[in-house]
């Protein structure tokens, strides 16, 4: 692996994207007497963890509208579009500007942020462009391959997780990067996610709620639907409020053919924890049109 990869904060950073959130922050606050820069990489990698425990409130009150830092203030879109459920274009209106300015795009931290929210507003295509930029950052290269899933370029995902591989093999996030491919493509490439995931369990001694998921939704698609449930029981152990795991948990309990009244409650609780989860207005969509069906007969 190449030394180039590992900064102050590469364990930090490893953390965030494995989902144990309380560890990346109890890391981050062993770093001290940190210069300007390092302190604002700091500041915005913790709240990036309080994004992924979904303290959405917490960081809109830390990091006001008028905040200077590209970083920061693309981290209140995120937590913007999560709260609300979808990315207004005043929201991604912020982004573009920030992006229009040359500058702010020489951070490759700035550049992955940005390029999420160019992401979820379908502008696929404005962020393989600056993500491009840097292509020895990992985490450009993994927003670089959920960029292309997203596309369903597969293709193009497995020949970039080819070229990481001749420099960063054993970082976590090109193996997340590498984990995710495979669970998209599928076939016997389900193992080979499921055996990716487990490993990066096991070397950072966390079983959190996404790897928890991750792992649960190999088993799925390899129809073991008694071991995803275990797995998912135990990421609700973790988090009874986290709307993959519920989601995950309506869908697995209808696979493994559970009463409706335990998918039912799995349902109801992730409407009410989030009312804008993508599954849920999946469901509602389509409860619309089979409604819309029914009255032309």
């Amino acid at each position: 692996m190449s030394d180039q990869i590992v900064d102050d904060f590469y364990t930090a950073r490893n953390l965030l994207y494995l989902g144990a959130y309380p560890q990346a922050l109890a890391n981050l606050s062993q770093q001290t007497h940190l210069s300007g820069a390092l302190e604002l990489e700091k500041q915005s990698l913790r709240l990036r963890a309080y994004l992924g425990q979904q303290n959405y409130s917490l960081i809109l009150d830390e990091i006001p509208a008028t905040a200077t830092s590209p970083e920061l203030l693309t981290i209140r879109q995120l937590a913007l579009i999560k709260q609300q459920g979808s990315a207004s274009p005043s929201i991604v209106g912020v982004v573009d500007e920030l992006v229009a300015d040359s500058s702010n795009l020489q951070s490759p931290s700035f550049v992955a942020l940005a390029a999420q929210v160019l992401v979820i507003a379908q502008k696929t295509d404005d962020a393989l462009k600056i993500l491009a930029l840097h292509p020895k950052s990992l985490e450009c290269v993994a927003m670089t391959v959920v960029t292309y899933l997203a596309i369903d370029r597969v293709d193009l995902a497995q020949k970039l997780i080819a070229r990481v591989r001749t420099w960063a093999e054993d970082a976590p996030i090109a193996q997340l990067a590498e984990a995710w491919t495979n669970l998209f493509v599928g076939g016997p490439k389900y193992n080979e996610a499921f055996y990716i995931f487990e490993e990066l369990a096991q070397a950072s001694s966390v079983s959190t709620v996404p790897l928890l998921n991750a792992l649960a939704a190999c088993k799925m698609h390899l129809q073991q639907y008694p071991e995803a449930m275990s797995l998912l029981q135990e990421a609700l152990e973790k988090n009874p409020n986290s709307p993959d795991t519920l989601a995950n948990l309506v869908v697995c309990a209808n696979h493994a053919g559970q009463s409706l009244e335990t998918k039912t409650q799995y349902l109801d609780q992730l409407k009410h924890t989030a009312p804008n989860h993508p599954f849920v207005l999946d469901l509602e969509a389509k409860d619309a049109e089979f409604d819309a069906v029914k009255t032309k007969f």
